[in-house]
């Protein structure tokens, strides 16, 4: 790749060329926020184990492209920590199979899932899992989890492919 730089009369040369990196990395981080973010959704859903809820907060809604400001430096970012922590906490629990406290099971709980309340093994993935909404006929049920949640590592698995794409975005 080359690139030519071109300065007004009475414009000092390292000034422009440093403009010209900015507006480059500006756009190259752009490029690559939103790739990430593609690679995000996608290691999310891959990794998926339960049906998607119909309402509510999903993860994948809640993951986003910013512009960030930092001195005169302009990027762009994917995934705010502060966004995700207010609305969708559990985001830490599905990526490092622990909670934010260090618990790796999830805690006892009363609800019912959809679909059929009290599943059998073989229908346990196809509901979800409703914390303390009875509806009318709906029976409660307690469940005592027993087993770690699984680490699914979605950002670990989308920056492995972004560290690929950052190589062939800046290939000469």
């Amino acid at each position: 790749m080359i690139t030519v730089v071109f300065a007004q009369k009475g414009q000092d040369i390292p000034t422009v060329i440093q403009q010209q990196l900015g507006i480059m990395s500006e756009e190259h981080t752009k490029i690559l926020a939103d790739a990430h973010k593609i690679e995000l959704d996608k290691a999310i859903e891959d990794t998926r184990v339960r049906p998607t809820k119909q309402i509510g907060n999903h993860l994948k809604d809640q993951i986003q492209v910013e512009k960030i400001y930092e001195g005169q430096s302009v990027g762009y970012g994917v995934g705010n920590i502060e966004t995700l922590n207010q609305k969708a906490p559990w985001w830490v629990w599905i990526n490092f199979g622990r909670a934010g406290t260090g618990r790796t099971a999830p805690p006892t709980d009363m609800g019912s899932f959809t679909g059929t309340p009290m599943p059998t093994q073989s229908a346990f993935r196809s509901g979800i899992w409703q914390h303390l909404k009875k509806q009318l006929g709906d029976k409660m049920y307690y469940m005592a989890p027993n087993r770690d949640i699984q680490a699914h590592n979605y950002i670990e698995k989308a920056l492995g492919i972004m560290v690929q794409k950052a190589r062939e975005l800046l290939k000469f």
